[in-house]
């Protein structure tokens, strides 16, 4: 369903010399739904807005701090996960919203799950797809013992480090190290770094390499690289200045009353699916579903078959609540 025609959007600053950009659609008088991008450095990706009826949903996007069109472009001081759950609320206060669903994917579950923490008495539901809790297990599976199911694409990204660092690392800790002063410099062997970084995930992330998707639209190479530096400089920023948060799976208390729907695939390499089954065993309302034969990526077709559906029932679960 095209949702992207008819749209508001605008800059909002949020303090501290940063500004996002956000964007609304679909029917400004049904509920509201947030959606937050993953990464951290993902950048919005309006195709998101397929999964949903923009009929049946008041749809918001926003681009966090340091990537898309948000400025100032890859920052990082007062960038944190407290910072980006602040930002979520002055958007919704900007527009005018007195509560909303959120949709999120991998880093945007995260996101998704602190805000609720903060801000249940705002939210209607949650959507989630590809679960990350930000746990160091999970941070490490991610860097480093993914190497036990895909050793040679591992090699590929420490030769990369090592190229860029004139080292090679031999755990997590010394990755998140090693790429720090690299990624920072933003020249030509920083771009190559970050595009590596960038490559490496986005194998991870699928089950099948052979199909090009949505989210592989036609690019400039300043576009392409812009958005790999962006990726690869706040994941590594906040994977190792800003985490772990607050243990998350604590928080589902506070908002466990509110329906959640999960969507994680079996095999996926970015987030193993046993962070979705845990979140799942302490929310009571969460509905989970495990989809075979798909990794991590959104627009996997088996992913993406399952969203809908999932955003239909979330629709139908929270009825009419103001948006």
């Amino acid at each position: 369903m095209d949702t992207h025609d008819d749209f508001r959007d605008g800059m909002l600053d949020v303090g501290a010399g940063h500004s996002i950009y956000w964007r609304s659609q679909g029917n400004p008088d049904a509920p509201a739904i947030v959606v937050l991008h993953g990464g951290p450095g993902g950048a919005m990706n309006l195709q998101w807005a397929d999964f949903l009826d923009a009929r049946q949903w008041h749809i918001v996007f926003f681009d966090q701090r340091g990537c898309g069109r948000s400025t100032p472009f890859g920052e990082l001081r007062n960038n944190g996960l407290a910072d980006l759950v602040g930002d979520i609320e002055k958007l919704r206060e900007r527009l005018g919203i007195e509560r909303w669903a959120v949709f999120g994917g991998s880093w945007g579950t995260t996101l998704a799950l602190a805000y609720g923490a903060a801000h249940p008495s705002r939210c209607l539901g949650f959507l989630l797809r590809g679960v990350y809790l930000a746990r160091s297990e999970d941070t490490d599976w991610f860097l480093w013992d993914v190497r036990r199911v895909y050793p040679d694409v591992h090699n590929t990204f420490l030769d990369a480090i090592e190229r860029a660092a004139g080292r090679r690392p031999s755990n997590a800790d010394e990755l998140l190290d090693m790429t720090a002063a690299p990624l920072a410099r933003f020249d030509a062997a920083s771009t190559a770094l970050a595009r590596a970084w960038r490559d490496y995930e986005a194998t991870l992330s699928r089950v099948s390499h052979d199909a090009p998707g949505p989210e592989t639209e036609a690019r400039s190479e300043e576009e392409s690289s812009r958005a790999a530096i962006a990726m690869a400089l706040l994941e590594r920023h906040y994977m190792a200045d800003e985490l772990p948060p607050p243990p998350l799976l604590a928080c589902v208390e506070r908002f466990a009353r509110l329906p959640c729907h999960i969507v994680h695939g079996r095999f996926d390499m970015v987030c193993p699916a046993d962070q979705a089954k845990a979140l799942a065993d302490a929310w009571p309302r969460a509905e989970l579903q495990i989809v075979d034969a798909a990794g991590h990526w959104t627009f996997d077709p088996h992913i993406a078959a399952a969203l809908g559906p999932a955003a239909q029932r979330l629709r139908a679960g929270i009825g009419d609540a103001a948006g």
